[in-house]
């Protein structure tokens, strides 16, 4: 008998502990749970904010604003709710979209940029206009991959090629560059216009207005002269890569090999 009741107690006793530790867990999950969605300023972007653009800038301009996120949906370890001084004299590394999370991260010394734009290592940055549809509709952003096109006329033999005519009434088109860097998208300006998109307007061959943009890329000098070259004659055309794109320098096709 004594045994039986020494078993029911014990029973007893190991219920009532199984009971407190799930009441302990589900309090400390409520408690999470509660951390997670509790509410935390954080700061974002009122606009684009350049590449360069110090800390003290971004404060003094007020280029930033708080808003309230939970604090399970951002690293609280990285993100402000003020720019502190201790960041004045470091700058942003890469554009701040609208909107985007300002981290702590993104800062970093000037020197590694050059006049506010990060250029790869050995490389040089050089510009040129494109239309929405010569930079894919405005899909083509900083940090995108793009092969550059070439548009030439072709002599009728199909030796010579020059880029600015029609050639013997031949017209060609082929992959001048197969794979670059886009750096940035847009005019460096004052305060958050830095990449806008609208730089310009030029007419199309049916007299209507198209919007043009300035797209910088990173390249070697022999190829910086080559996009200077083809867009001095407005002969230039983009098209956005991803990482399994095949293009090769030269590939293209004629007004003869069209259809070919």
């Amino acid at each position: 008998m004594a045994r039986r009741i020494l078993a029911i107690l014990l029973a007893g006793v190991l219920a009532l502990l199984g009971t407190i530790a799930v009441l302990i867990y589900v309090q400390g999950a409520d408690d999470r749970a509660v951390a997670n969605v509790s509410p935390v300023e954080v700061l974002v972007a009122r606009d684009r904010v350049p590449a360069g653009t110090t800390g003290e800038s971004i404060r003094r301009k007020e280029l930033v604003e708080l808003i309230k996120l939970p604090a399970g949906s951002v690293p609280l370890d990285e993100v402000m709710d003020e720019i502190p001084a201790e960041l004045d004299t470091l700058v942003i590394t890469s554009d701040l979209q609208p909107g985007q999370l300002v981290l702590r991260r993104m800062f970093a010394h000037s020197t590694r940029t050059a006049g506010g734009l990060a250029i790869p290592e050995g490389l040089m940055a050089v510009s040129f206009e494109a239309t929405m549809a010569e930079q894919v509709a405005g899909y083509v952003r900083p940090g995108s991959q793009v092969a550059v096109f070439v548009s030439y006329g072709l002599s009728a033999d199909g030796k010579e090629r020059v880029i600015g005519t029609d050639g013997d009434g031949i017209r060609a088109t082929s992959v001048l560059l197969p794979r670059v860097e886009v750096i940035a998208v847009g005019a460096y300006g004052q305060g958050v216009t830095t990449t806008t998109p609208i730089d310009g307007d030029r007419d199309d061959s049916g007299g209507r207005t198209q919007t043009s943009v300035l797209v910088t890329v990173a390249v070697n000098a022999v190829d910086a002269a080559k996009i200077i070259q083809a867009a001095e004659a407005d002969a230039l055309y983009l098209a956005l890569l991803n990482d399994s794109s095949q293009v090769k320098t030269g590939d293209g096709v004629d007004s003869r090999s069209l259809f070919g």
